[in-house]
């Protein structure tokens, strides 16, 4: 009992470091941002695709992020999940993560801002991904062996998809995942409030044309 008690805390710390490690790697790409200007012409045709692509990958991410959690709340430590989205992907919740560290970046409306947190999400996140693919291994055994032959780690396959008559899910769960979801879109909106500061030159622009 006192054996499982500290692995479970252990795991807690785990995942806290996880959670704590990309908020200190955020800050000097946010610090970036905020004194640095877009190479695109406000209101331009490279400018205005940008905004669009950001805010629909956003809105998948966070909707996607929503999904997951419909099906994952209240199953993921009692059974092999393999329904769902997780019929196209082993790690779906990480894959919309991806998407939301991409979208971010674009929201910023630069393409090296947004590969910058892409390769962040995955310094940050593979290791994390593969322990816990051998957590589950450990766990459920031959299944989950058969469940990677059919279905790819992060990648979605969409015509794979499987969907169960019914899900029951914990409405705490639930309702964290939607704030979180609020908090994704909400990415939007504080990158359009940097540019409107640094056009009203309330923020100072110390580097100019970045793509």
């Amino acid at each position: 009992m006192t054996s499982s008690i500290a692995q479970e805390a252990t795991h807690a710390k785990k995942i806290n470091l996880r959670l704590l490690v990309p908020k200190i790697l955020f800050w000097p790409v946010i610090a970036f941002t905020l004194v640095s200007q877009s190479v695109y012409v406000d209101g331009g045709f490279w400018d205005t695709t940008i905004e669009v692509v950001s805010f629909l990958v956003l809105l998948v991410a966070a909707m996607g992020r929503v999904w997951v959690s419909a099906y994952i709340s209240g199953r993921k430590n009692s059974e092999l999940v393999t329904d769902g989205p997780y019929s196209m992907s082993r790690n779906p919740l990480y894959f919309f993560s991806f998407l939301a560290y991409v979208g971010a970046g674009l929201a910023f409306e630069k393409v090296t801002v947004a590969v910058a947190f892409g390769i962040l999400f995955f310094l940050t996140h593979w290791a994390t991904i593969l322990n816990e693919e051998t957590n589950l291994r450990n766990r459920f055994g031959n299944a989950f062996d058969q469940y990677t032959k059919e279905v790819p780690r992060f990648i979605p396959r969409p015509r794979k998809l499987s969907l169960p008559e019914n899900v029951t899910f914990r409405a705490h769960s639930f309702n964290r995942a939607v704030l979180d979801c609020a908090l994704i879109m909400s990415v939007f909106i504080l990158a359009h409030l940097i540019e409107y500061g640094q056009n009203a030159h309330v923020l100072p622009i110390l580097i100019k044309g970045v793509p």
